[in-house]
């Protein structure tokens, strides 16, 4: 957990996004509260304690860094790039890591996550993807599976009214598992896995998978 001069520190840092709307209202200690069970559920798919765990973890769609910023803090040891289409956001991101003081371990990124997944420096590079407001599950799981290496993993915070859509995994266009569930009091968490290197065509273009949904 975050000790209290962290919690502080980072509360005050992120004020402004509170200003502008970017985070919410809810308190910083709710914020990490949720992220300790994210993070819960990424460390499963290893078998690791958040101590034991060293990886790579992408963040798409970051925003003011929720929740890779506090991934970053509670996993001492892995290595974390946090994706936004909104230099303006990744301004408050970037405020959250020097409070935290993990910028030795934080890349942000100002970018897309689908453009970045066609990138060679990108594309099957990271242990873990993870998402806390993407959007659409067939989106979602277009988005970031070409971000991740085989026998990496996908994590998201689901919306329960989204559990269906998930279970509708695997599809034959990409080579993933079936969802796993991690139940919490914060939430529900929905893990992938990747099992093999995702074809070349994928992700698709934004207009393409608006028009044909993988599921």
């Amino acid at each position: 957990m975050l000790t209290d001069d962290q919690l502080a520190s980072l509360d005050e840092a992120w004020t402004p996004a509170r200003v502008a709307g970017v985070i919410g209202t809810a308190p910083v200690g709710a914020l990490v509260e949720h992220t300790v069970w994210f993070a819960r559920a990424v460390c499963s798919s290893f078998s690791a304690s958040f101590d034991e765990f060293h990886g790579r973890i992408v963040d798409v769609g970051t925003g003011a860094g929720l929740p890779g910023v506090i991934l970053a803090a509670l996993l001492p040891h892995a290595e974390l790039r946090l994706v936004d289409a909104s230099e303006r956001r990744l301004d408050h991101a970037r405020r959250a890591s020097r409070a935290l003081g993990v910028g030795d371990r934080v890349e942000i990124v100002h970018g897309r996550g689908e453009e970045l997944a066609h990138d060679v420096a990108w594309r099957g590079t990271h242990d873990v993807a993870v998402a806390r407001l993407l959007g659409d599950p067939a989106e979602t799981i277009e988005q970031l599976a070409a971000l991740v290496r085989p026998g990496g993993v996908i994590t998201i915070a689901a919306a329960e009214s989204a559990t269906d859509r998930w279970d509708a995994l695997p599809v034959t266009e990409l080579p993933t598992s079936s969802v796993s569930w991690s139940e919490s009091p914060v939430g529900l968490f929905a893990s992938v896995n990747v099992l093999a290197p995702i074809p070349s065509s994928f992700p698709r273009r934004e207009r393409k998978r608006r028009q044909s949904p993988l599921f």
